[in-house]
């Protein structure tokens, strides 16, 4: 019990100094910025209050993740479950981040069939975890690459599961960062993801909002580069492809 309080400890401790270095950065800028304007350094153009916005929205991005991701952790989040298809989900996300993706070149390709069992989801949540996979997959595939977003299902009458895979041929995941990549703040590339404006929560609340849906979700090393999310949900009772 002593050493589960101590992590417990540890943990709570890492928590405050990663959430408290996650918010310096952006209201240090914000901070900057406005001194250097009321020192006149800077003129308030539309650059400047474009930069100040910017740092504003990231902020507040953040701060949304952390409400959401708390909410998750403490069994608070409420969740809107309606029968819904997970391929209209997919499609919907994947034409959302296309443009981007043609942007670098990279390959979306969507591997989905129209007769599937329905998924009693709150369908805002699970669109918000494929877009997390999907900006997570964006991130780290590089130009001329390629995306793939599949979706199944498997299992017997009564516990049928809809599975949903989001592959990229990106540089893949070092085996020891593989345990670690659903943790707060991790960043297999700190430098790169910082660059990229991500604070290392989009894959944790993935995590969360499919588990309070009562589904799993895992990551896997592609052969020879890139890597696989997989996240799997029951789907609705009594069995129903239409």
């Amino acid at each position: 019990m002593a050493s589960n309080l101590e992590d417990a400890e540890l943990q709570r401790r890492n928590l405050v100094a990663d959430v408290a270095h996650e918010l310096r950065t952006p209201v240090s800028n914000i901070q900057g910025y406005l001194e250097a304007l009321k020192d006149g350094l800077l003129q308030p153009d539309g650059a400047t209050i474009a930069t100040i916005h910017g740092q504003v929205i990231h902020l507040s991005h953040l701060v949304e993740d952390l409400r959401l991701l708390a909410q998750a952790e403490a069994g608070a989040l409420k969740l809107n479950r309606t029968p819904g298809r997970m391929q209209d989900v997919l499609r919907v996300c994947v034409e959302a981040v296309r443009p981007r993706a043609e942007a670098k070149g990279i390959t979306l390709n969507l591997e989905a069939v129209d007769l599937m069992p329905m998924v009693e989801m709150d369908g805002t949540r699970i669109s918000q975890v494929v877009n997390n996979l999907l900006e997570n997959a964006i991130i780290h595939t590089p130009d001329g690459g390629s995306i793939t977003v599949s979706v199944g299902y498997s299992g017997t009458t009564g516990s049928e599961m809809v599975r949903v895979a989001v592959a990229d041929s990106g540089p893949g995941i070092q085996s020891e960062d593989l345990a670690r990549v659903f943790d707060r703040f991790f960043r297999a590339d700190p430098s790169r993801a910082r660059a990229t404006g991500g604070v290392g929560l989009g894959l944790t609340i993935a995590k969360q909002l499919v588990e309070v849906h009562g589904g799993t979700i895992h990551v896997e090393s592609i052969i020879p580069k890139g890597v696989r999310f997989v996240f799997e949900l029951p789907v609705t009772p009594p069995y129903n492809p239409a």
